[in-house]
């Protein structure tokens, strides 16, 4: 019995020593994980969106992303006040881009489009009888457009997949709603941005 205990003792103990693997839940996956590692200096602009958005769509896409940047990649992120881009035809103003690069460093700058429309009703059954919830859920269409802030020519334009979400109790409201749906594309998000990087600063 003391010899069992001290097997027991024993096994415990080593484990303790173990080198624990924790993986968060959200982490990129390790390729992307060394592009990011490799990321010039980042200013992540501003984004044109629609005119009367339920929330300040673009000051929560900028501090979003400025925050999966900081968290992800060693590069150094500008924390300037998000700009308010007009239209999207203003995304092709290369002379635009070109003079707020120079204001700011020729960073890589990143900006784009944002809708966020209300999902088709949803249907619900309650027993037998069936119900339509209106305005339940959101769509968030994204664009991303990175820059060459030393050039102001456009180095990429990505469209990303639509993404649905319907809310749940208090999971319900737009806010809620979108940052959720930014959290599942965040990986799209990322791997644009690091993909338009590479040949941009070589």
């Amino acid at each position: 019995m003391f010899r069992l205990l001290l097997v027991a003792l024993a096994i415990m103990s080593t484990a303790a020593c173990a080198p624990h693997v924790v993986r968060l839940i959200n982490a990129p996956p390790p390729a992307l994980q060394m592009k990011l590692a490799v990321l010039p200096r980042v200013w992540v602009a501003g984004f044109a969106t629609d005119r009367k958005p339920e929330f300040d769509l673009n000051t929560e896409t900028v501090r979003l992303l400025r925050s999966e940047l900081r968290t992800w990649s060693s590069a150094s992120v500008l924390e300037v006040e998000p700009l308010a881009v007009d239209s999207e035809e203003r995304l092709t103003d290369v002379a635009y881009w070109r003079r707020l690069g120079d204001e700011h460093g020729g960073p890589l700058i990143i900006t784009g489009s944002l809708k966020l429309r209300v999902a088709p009703a949803r249907v619900v059954h309650r027993g037998v009888r069936t119900m339509y919830a209106y305005a339940t859920g959101r769509v968030l269409d994204s664009t991303v457009v990175v820059i060459d802030g030393r050039t102001g020519e456009r180095l990429s334009s990505q469209a990303l997949a639509s993404r649905m979400r319907y809310g749940v109790g208090r999971f319900s409201s737009a806010l809620a709603l979108y940052v959720a749906m930014m959290q599942g594309a965040m990986g799209d998000w990322l791997e644009t941005i690091t993909a338009a990087s590479n040949p941009a600063r070589n």
